[in-house]
This record gives C-alpha cells, structure tokens and sequence, in this order.
C-alpha cells in the first residue's frame, strides 16, 4: 500500500513538474520577466521533489548539483555580458561536480572508448569557439573549459550507452545528447543571433533545460536502484 501511495504520489508530482514547464515556456515565448523569474527556479525544485519522492538514496550530491544549476539559470536571465560570466563561473563548478557524480554512479573503469566519443564533441565547439566573435577575454578561457565539460558529458553519454546498454545508460544518453543539444543552442543564443534569441531560441533552450532536468533524474534514480541490486549480489555471493 505504501508502494503504491509512493507511486501514485510520483504521478503526480510528475504532472506537477510538466505543468511548471508549461507555464515557464510560455512566460519565455511572451518574455515575461517576472514569471520567468519565479518558474525557472521551479524546474530545479520540482526536479529536487521528484528525486527526494522516487529515491531510496537521496544522495546530497544530486541536490548539490541541482542548486547550482538554479543559480546558474538566474544568472543566465538577465543576459547582460556581466551576469553571463558569473553565471559561466557557476555552471562551470556545476558541470565538475555533475561529471564527478555522473563517474561515481556508472563505476566508470574503462577509459579508452570515453576518450573517443569525446573527440567529435570537442572538435565541433572548439571550431565554433574559434570562429566567434565578440568574446571578453575572461568569457573565453572560461568557454574554454566549458566545451571541455560539455565534451566529457557527451562523451560519457555515448560510450556507457554504446558500451553497456541498459536501462541507466539509456537515459544517460538522453541527458547527454539533451545536454550538447542546449548547450549548442545558448551558445549560438549567446553569441551568434542575440536579436533573435528571446523569441526563438529562449523557448527552445527552456524546453531543452526541462528535459535535461527530467533525464538526468530518471538516470540517476535508475542508477541507484542498478547498484543497489548488484551489492545484494554480490552480498549473497
């Protein structure tokens, strides 16, 4: 009965969370400042609620991970030069934690197809990167490790899943190529056709992040559970 009240409370709270995302691109497809300001930090807590009904663990390394990305988001949405640095800083001690969490959850031990998946993620923003224009000097070492980050994501994302296909790796997929995805699409925001970008590309970017938010959750609360049964193996061995 507990189980199912569990269940049912998950439903529902799931609803809860695509209804947040509604009302959220629908403030970004009208720039609505205000209720942007109020949703954006939603997606994050929504997600948190999710985790904290679904998982047996409840790791503070997902919350952690979680928080920064909501600062992150609220420095991303006022997109002025100085707040997209600071908010670049953040993401950037976002994505070493996440990459960290993302290893200890998968046992990463094999090194060598990660090295080789990562390669045509590099090459693809490194030539982006390189033909940009308009760039503040400390914006661009930071974009620098950024593309690294993304890289290793993707990277991770496309080994696991090419390696050792199941459930987990399945949505750590999803996340990853969601991940590349969005990060793609706020660069050319960011840096190649700002006019357009509240009203193209805002919109797209949000539903990318919902996403993103909402794989990275299924990957790890299926990563907890893949884990946990494979101690009760090896405790019965």
């Amino acid at each position: 009965m507990v189980i199912k009240d569990k269940t049912n409370l998950g439903k529902w709270l799931t609803a809860m969370f695509f209804i947040i995302v509604a009302v959220e691109l629908t403030a970004e497809f009208f720039s609505s400042r205000e209720l942007v300001f109020i949703f954006k930090p939603l997606l994050s807590i929504g997600v948190m609620v999710l985790y904290w009904n679904a998982s047996r663990v409840r790791e503070s390394m997902f919350f952690l991970v979680l928080c920064l990305s909501l600062i992150t988001n609220l420095f991303f949405i006022p997109n002025t030069e100085s707040f997209l640095f600071i908010g670049l800083i953040v993401f950037l001690v976002h994505r070493i934690f996440l990459i960290a969490y993302v290893v200890r959850l998968i046992k990463l031990k094999d090194f060598i197809p990660l090295f080789i998946a990562i390669v045509p993620f590099l090459f693809v923003f490194f030539y982006l990167l390189s033909i940009s224009n308009g760039i503040q000097q400390e914006s661009y070492w930071v974009l620098i490790i950024q593309n690294i980050l993304i890289s290793i994501i993707g990277g991770l994302a496309l080994s696991e899943y090419v390696m050792n296909y199941n459930r987990m790796n399945f949505w750590l997929l999803i996340f990853g190529l969601l991940s590349v995805t969005q990060y793609f699409i706020v660069f050319i925001e960011k840096y190649y056709l700002s006019n357009l970008a509240p009203i193209a590309f805002r919109p797209l970017a949000m539903v990318l992040n919902a996403a993103v938010y909402y794989a990275f959750y299924r990957f790890v609360v299926d990563a907890e559970k893949a884990n946990a049964n494979e101690e009760v193996v090896l405790n019965d061995n």
